[in-house]
């Protein structure tokens, strides 16, 4: 059977060789109608370009690097990532963009995918404040966007779509004191990402805002797994004045804490409240079912290519992209009001 040329696409969506061209290479020249009446032909023809041929003639790859500084274990592990990565992958598809998965198990900067014509442009996820393999990035003339921030003093001057985590975090600590909680401990990840100390800040703002105290030792760092979650928690219940609530840095560490809680006695939520943050699937068949707070995931990877692509499609850059996404209390069976305790926190509190 004879290769199906560019010619016969062209021919049978009424269009010529270079509309169908524009739709290959992903310029943005032609209306939406046409793009889908030409993209049509091309699925029911199975039309293969020449990828080498149009790389060289266009100077592109089509083809988008997603970099996670993190190893195997910990990114497949944790549903946030491939959620995100649906997103991302989702609008690439629809593009005819390929995605290219570096977890950057090399210190070399990142902007080498980019210089060594592998990529057209990066996608950074859960990117730690200082990391090395940023350098050179906008040196290398690289699109790329974060889907995180990279700083927490609002000078940031990178293209991000990042979640309102302090706003979350602060939504949590509302909920659990307007159930009558006054003891409520923050489980968080590594410090040195900008979405840890927004938590943190958002955690505090609540308290400060609702006139509660800061206790001291209330709040603990450790990182987004599950073990960390049960170690975590597992440390803070043994305290002589536990606290009656914990807000988790993601759901994996409040699947962890249910667990820890529940070996030591405690029942949730009738002793002790616990709220993760993410929302995933699993958070639907916990044991009880996860309170938590909702960043749309999947959205913030559509969002994140979505920006990208038009990076790389407008020369013209204009002013940088950067988006908050909201977030939302989901109120499920791991709250509940609180019980009365005799303790008293006073000689704990932390005046800073």
């Amino acid at each position: 059977m004879p290769r199906v040329t560019i010619r016969d696409v062209a021919k049978q969506a009424g269009v010529s060789i270079k509309t169908v061209s524009r739709v290959v290479n992903n310029q943005s020249e032609v209306s939406p109608n046409t793009r889908e009446k030409v993209q049509q032909v091309i699925s029911e023809l199975d039309y293969q370009p020449n990828t080498n041929a149009r790389s060289l003639a266009s100077g592109r790859t089509n083809t988008i690097g997603v970099v996670i500084p993190y190893d195997t274990k910990y990114v497949f592990s944790r549903p946030f990532f491939a959620e995100v990565i649906r997103g991302i992958a989702e609008v690439l598809s629809a593009n005819s963009y390929n995605l290219l998965l570096n977890l950057a198990h090399s210190k070399e900067p990142y902007s080498k995918l980019y210089s060594q014509r592998k990529v057209d442009g990066l996608i950074l996820m859960s990117i730690p404040m200082g990391d090395p393999g940023i350098k050179g990035l906008d040196e290398s003339g690289a699109p790329w966007v974060c889907t995180c921030r990279l700083s927490d003093t609002g000078e940031s001057n990178i293209n991000f779509v990042d979640a309102d985590f302090e706003g979350g975090v602060g939504l949590a600590v509302d909920h659990l004191i307007s159930l009558g909680h006054r003891r409520i401990a923050l489980l968080t990840g590594t410090e040195n990402l900008v979405s840890v100390k927004l938590r943190k800040q958002g955690y505090l703002k609540a308290l400060k805002k609702n006139n509660m105290p800061i206790i001291g030792g209330y709040v603990l760092a450790g990182d987004f797994t599950s073990e960390s979650g049960y170690a975590l928690a597992s440390q803070i219940m043994r305290n002589p004045s536990p606290p009656s609530a914990l807000v988790c840095g993601d759901d994996m560490m409040a699947f962890g804490a249910i667990k820890a809680v529940t070996e030591l006695g405690y029942s949730v939520p009738e002793d002790i409240s616990i709220i993760g943050f993410d929302d995933v699937s699993l958070a639907h068949f916990s044991t009880p079912q996860l309170t938590t707070i909702r960043q749309d995931t999947y959205q913030k990877g559509r969002v994140a290519a979505e920006t990208l692509l038009n990076l790389i499609q407008n020369t013209d850059k204009g002013p940088l992209k950067q988006i908050i996404v909201d977030t939302s209390l989901i109120i499920r069976g791991s709250t509940a009001p609180a019980q009365i305790r005799s303790e008293s926190p006073s000689k704990e509190v932390d005046s800073r």
